[in-house]
Formats: structure tokens, sequence, C-alpha cells
């Protein structure tokens, strides 16, 4: 039976070309051309998960659009091979499941990866039959002959793929030190990782020691060690053992006397809880009432603009530049990613907003701060006959007519 791995899948057979490497890409200030994917443990905390989950689930929500400037005119979506692209970026995901990926990724690690599989046979977009995020376990920097840049992507299976920096689409965050790379979470996080590990421990252990009956069993009589010790072992079986003493009922025994020792287990109070927890909400621009989806126009506004408008820009401006060619860009075309900002606003500000505003939009895009789905001749903008050019309002109020 011949297994078609996603390997091959993605992409496709051992390579023809041979690439000539001749050393790795030497950066400016330090000699770190390799990028590791932290295994810091950072998805498996609760609080880390919702963070970066809830501003993945947002960030996927935004809208890549083809545009084209012709003219002074603005075309959306002009090139079916493109708006499929866009709906589908790859034969395992959709644009929702592509965004939630990429966004996960700059928020663990700080760089995002996607590769961009060509084929040549395809006209216009650089032959691109599809983008495909990868999460590898390191990447490294590599450079040719002719000063060409190429990514190697190795996997945690071993199997690596070298793909020219021109066919990957990087998006990286805390971009400060290092000259290529996103600055890695760990010195950040793992203090703050731990401190979370050891207080859930702690409560786990507290709940424990609270079920459990300590105590001093004192003997009337002197006994051989050995007899002590079985004993103690049949009291606890009998009487502290849960699964055993179903009914909670125990009898006495006039060959010893039993007194509990209470102890009370230290547990941290809700306000230390909270504090890490706070510290890593903050760390990702992030809060409770986003978590909780009890934010206010103005709390929206702050997210989406701390948050998730910075992934829209950086997707823009990386997809223009990787799928297109520089005179492609040279005609006005361009990779947008919006979202729809006003969905948020309370009712009242919608209706102001299509009331007072609705020159500036078509129908349709009021249809769709409405959340509701377009309809046929809506893209047309509305203009109050209220409303006239200043030129032609001068010429009104100075008795003059127009030649």
């Amino acid at each position: 039976m011949n297994v078609r791995s996603m390997f091959t899948s993605i992409f496709g057979k051992e390579e023809k070309k041979k690439y000539k490497i001749l050393h790795t890409f030497k950066m400016l200030n330090s000699n770190d051309t390799t990028f590791y994917n932290w295994n810091g443990q950072l998805y498996d905390s609760s609080a880390i998960r919702t963070a970066v989950g809830t501003n993945a689930t947002h960030a996927a929500k935004v809208n890549p659009k083809h545009i084209r400037y012709i003219d002074g005119e603005v075309k959306v979506s002009p090139n079916d091979n493109i708006n499929r692209l866009l709906k589908r970026p790859n034969k395992y995901m959709n644009m929702f499941d592509f965004n939630y990926k990429m966004m996960v990724q700059r928020e663990l690690n700080n760089n995002a990866f996607a590769y961009i599989d060509r084929d040549k046979n395809i006209p216009g977009m650089l032959g691109i039959k599809g983008i495909y995020p990868l999460a590898s376990s390191r990447v490294e920097v590599l450079e040719d002959e002719e000063d060409n840049i190429y990514l190697k992507f190795i996997f945690k299976n071993g199997s690596y793929k070298i793909a020219p920096y021109e066919d990957v689409i990087h998006i990286r965050k805390h971009f400060n030190e290092n000259d290529f790379w996103g600055e890695s979470n760990k010195k950040t996080l793992n203090s703050k990782l731990e401190t979370q590990i050891t207080t859930e421990q702690g409560i786990q252990n507290a709940i424990k020691n609270t079920a459990f009956i300590r105590g001093i069993l004192q003997f009337k009589q002197v006994l051989q060690q050995e007899d002590i010790d079985k004993n103690v072992q049949d009291f606890s079986e009998r009487y502290l053992d849960v699964t055993n003493n179903k009914k909670g009922i125990a009898y006495t025994d006039p060959r010893y006397e039993f007194q509990e020792t209470k102890s009370e287990p230290f547990v941290p109070n809700k306000s230390q809880m909270d504090y890490t927890k706070q510290e890593i909400y903050e760390y990702f621009n992030i809060n409770e009432d986003i978590i909780r989806a009890k934010y206010s126009e103005e709390e929206w506004t702050a997210y989406y603009e701390g948050t998730i408008e910075p992934y829209a820009i950086q997707s823009s401006l990386e997809w223009t530049e990787k799928v297109f060619t520089p005179t492609e860009r040279a005609y006005g075309n361009e990779i947008i990613f919006e979202a729809n900002r006003l969905a948020n606003a309370s009712n009242n500000t919608k209706i102001t907003i299509c009331k007072e505003l609705k020159h500036l939009f078509t129908v349709n895009e009021q249809r769709g701060i409405w959340n509701m789905a377009p309809v046929p001749g809506g893209d047309k903008r509305l203009q109050s006959l209220n409303d006239v050019d200043a030129e032609k309002a001068n010429e009104y109020q100075l008795g003059k007519k127009e030649e």
C-alpha cells in the first residue's frame, strides 16, 4: 500500500533543484541564525491557552480582500483565482483556520511562518497553488553564492524543507535584538509559568490534605515494632481510606486510642491566584472582559487596535509582497486584511453611523454593519440631496451659472 505523507503532499517529492549553500546567513549583532520553537509547555497552561486562544479566535475573523487601484477607482476581488485562495489558502484548511494557526504561532513563538507552494504552470499570482502555515521545531537562515536567502525548516520527525525566503510569509512579534527573529518568550514567561504551575499544584495538594485525616494512634500496651506497623496499616485501611470505609462508621478497640490532629493547609487567596494570571493576560494584550465577551465599545476598540490590528497589518504587507510580482504591485494590486470593527458597536452607534454617515458606505456595507448578508444591487453609495459639492455651493450663493 502506497501511503502518501503530508510532507510529500505539501512539498512534493524530493527536490530536483539542489541549492548550493555556502554558509549560514551572517547576522549583524550575533551568530544566532537559528530559531527554536520553545518547548516550555506554554500551551499546556490554562491561562496562556485562554489568552492566546482568544486572540487567535478574534484574529481569525479578519477578512482578506484583493483590491486593485485602476485610474483612481478601487476594484474588489478582480481575480477569481486569488479570491479562491483567500477563502481557502490550501487543501487542508479555510482562511479562518489559517489565521487562527498563524496567530497562535505568532503569540507563542513570536514568529509565524507560512510556506507558499508554487507551480509555474499556473498563470498569474507567481503560480501559487496553496499557502501552508508551518510549525517546525527549528528554522535556520541560509544563504547561497548569489546572496539569496533561504529558510531551512526542520520538523520534529527529522524531515526538513529548504525554501527561498521569498516563498515564506514571515510574521514577527517582539522584534528587537535579533536581526531576523522575533524574541523568544522564554525569559519573560518562564517564571510566570512556573509560578502558576506551583500555585495550581499547591491548591491540588491542599484539597488532598484537607480530605486526609491525620492523627496519633496510642496503644495501651507495649508491642513489638512489627505489631505496631501491622495495626497502624490495618487501622488506616479500614477507617482512613474512603474507598474502603464507605459507610463512614468505625468501632472502638480497647487495644488503642486514636487522637486526631488538626492541620490547616495553606491555600493562596484569590488576589494571589489572580496576580500571575493577570500578568499573563497583560503580556498577551488581553483582559477578563475580552475573554468573557463582556467588553464595551471602547474596550473592544482598544483591544482591536492593540492586538488584532497589528496582525492584520503585518498579514496585509506580507501577502501583498509575496503573492504579487513587482509589476503586479506597480499596477495597484494589494491584499488587505480587514475586520468589521463596527460589528461590536451598540445598536445606537450603528443607527447613528448609518444615518449620519451613510454617504460613506454602500448599501451592502451598511448591511454588513448589522451582520446582514449583501443584496443584489447593494454595491451603490447613497447620497443625500441636501449635500452638494462645495464649489457648486459657492456658485449657487453668488448667483453664477455653470457654463
